[in-house]
């Protein structure tokens, strides 16, 4: 079930996603897969995101956003913190932003600040 928990504006915005699963399984049969997704809202500190695979809740996985509208790329980490399946065997997954040492996490926040001081 996702409840509302974000603390930000959402905006709702439709761009392909890649999230990498560095280690899906016990047995490494599913290891190093890179998922396309497709995000439905962005926030400046989470995203809801549409996909065809299920995650874990708290598992911790890497971003990348393709911003085809403007060129824009960001490498992002976040945190899975809720996940529900929708009707047609999709699922949508809750994520929340982290401050990684390699992620463009403050990009990210100044673009949300650029856009609100516009």
């Amino acid at each position: 079930m996702s409840i509302e928990q974000r603390k930000h504006h959402r905006q709702t915005r439709e761009e392909k996603i890649f999230i990498e699963v560095l280690s899906a399984s016990d047995n490494g049969a599913d290891d190093n897969v890179m998922l396309e997704c497709t995000t439905r809202d962005i926030s400046e500190s989470g995203l809801k995101i549409q996909s065809q695979y299920p995650f874990i809740i708290s598992s911790i996985l890497e971003l990348l956003i393709n911003f085809e509208s403007g060129g824009y790329k960001f490498l992002l980490t976040g945190e899975v913190k809720w996940f529900e399946e929708v009707p047609g065997g999709e699922y949508l997954a809750g994520f929340e932003l982290i401050d990684a040492e390699h992620s463009d996490f403050l990009v990210w926040q100044n673009m949300f600040t650029a856009s609100a001081e516009s």
